[in-house]
């Protein structure tokens, strides 16, 4: 997987972030969206490349500071911040320097900080003292990153369900398992059904090409332009394609192919801002092994499962829905639509979340963020 060197363009990510400092300051304290009071925070301190992984919880501590927990966002980026200033109604402080950030939260007698991500930089804000740390991730999945031994700094680690907890035994050596929060997955709540259609429905969700060979699992290359003329061609299905945001940030030949499928299949490009809005649209999903091959089987729609990597979710689901070469693509989409979901994916769903009871993870996480 050929490399894009990123030295340049890292530096000149962080050059355009402070020039636009005082601006987003002063934007901050325009809207009077300065954080002044926060009982839990979520913790940010990248770019807006990788922003997404913050967007995945905002909604879901929106729905907490609706029932009276009191909120905010911290973020160490400018351009970040600003990007949250649009998307998320609660309050935010952004500092570059974590002495300010430690000083304020500990005079607002703050008792939880939450990690979206396994950034370095969250290690800079553990060094506090006061607060709970609290790890929560932007996905369920069976992705290598979500075994790292990092967890081991945090005071907690919300995971998805009984499968989260026994891949972290078994890779994970001398971890506590007692740290470990089975919460389900909070941001599928708060989705609303959509209208039935006369068409089958199906969203091609392929997941980026990772930063390693370890954490290579996208489809993009060898996979997309076969499954979206598939499906474009044929009458009965109505088509979204939603790359993950980060295609193409390191693989020369996932840019190139992310650039060339936007371009033919412009048509397709999904709409929803939500992910899990996005699955609820669909009759049929088409995914990696990504978080929403994981959040499909929560959410009960049927799913075509793109890769050869093995893994507990491959082992689980019937032969009709491993995707393979995509052979006789549109005939297996329509099956399964006609099919429902199947006993073995809905048995998957037990696995992999504590609970997919409407509102239930949501007020397990809220439970948490008080309790501490």
């Amino acid at each position: 997987m050929p490399l894009i060197p990123t030295p340049f363009n890292q530096a000149a990510g962080k050059a355009k972030s402070l020039l636009a400092e005082r601006s987003v300051r002063a934007q901050i304290a325009d809207a009077s969206r300065g954080l002044e009071k926060a009982e839990v925070v979520l913790f940010f301190a990248e770019g807006p490349g990788q922003i997404y992984q913050l967007d995945t919880w905002l909604e879901t501590f929106e729905r907490l500071a609706g029932r009276g927990l009191d909120v905010g966002v911290v973020l160490m980026d400018a351009l970040s911040a600003r990007q949250a200033l649009e998307s998320t109604s609660l309050p935010l402080l952004f500092s570059r320097s974590m002495e300010q950030i430690e000083k304020q939260l500990a005079a607002m007698g703050t008792k939880a900080v939450c990690y979206v991500n396994n950034s370095q930089r969250n290690f800079t804000m553990l060094r506090f003292n006061g607060p709970a740390h609290i790890h929560l991730n932007h996905g369920e999945s069976e992705k290598a990153s979500m075994v790292s031994n990092q967890l081991k700094a945090y005071d907690y680690a919300c995971v998805a369900g009984p499968a989260a907890v026994e891949r972290i035994r078994e890779a994970i050596p001398r971890f506590d398992l007692a740290h470990l929060v089975q919460i389900g997955r909070p941001q599928l709540d708060a989705l609303v059904p959509n209208e039935r259609s006369s068409k089958i429905r199906v969203l091609y969700a392929p997941t980026w090409e990772g930063d390693s060979q370890a954490m290579a699992y996208s489809s993009i290359t060898t996979l997309g332009e076969r499954i979206l003329a598939q499906l474009q061609a044929d009458d009965r299905f109505e088509v979204r394609f939603r790359p993950h945001p980060k295609t193409g940030d390191v693989s020369a030949e996932a840019r190139k192919s992310i650039a060339a499928l936007k371009s033919n299949y412009t048509a397709l490009i999904d709409p929803t801002a939500d992910a899990g809005q996005s699955l609820v649209w669909a009759d049929v999903a088409i995914c990696d092994i990504s978080a929403m091959s994981y959040d499909a089987v929560a959410l009960n729609v049927p799913l075509l499962l793109a890769g050869e990597r093995d893994c507990k979710l491959r082992q689980g689901l019937p032969t009709d829905q491993l995707l393979g070469h995509a052979n006789g693509l549109a005939d297996r989409v329509a099956a399964l639509a006609a099919s429902g979901v199947s006993g073995r994916q809905k048995q998957l769903a037990q696995y992999f979340f504590a609970t997919t009871e409407p509102g239930a993870a949501t007020k397990k996480l809220d439970q948490l963020l008080r309790s501490v």
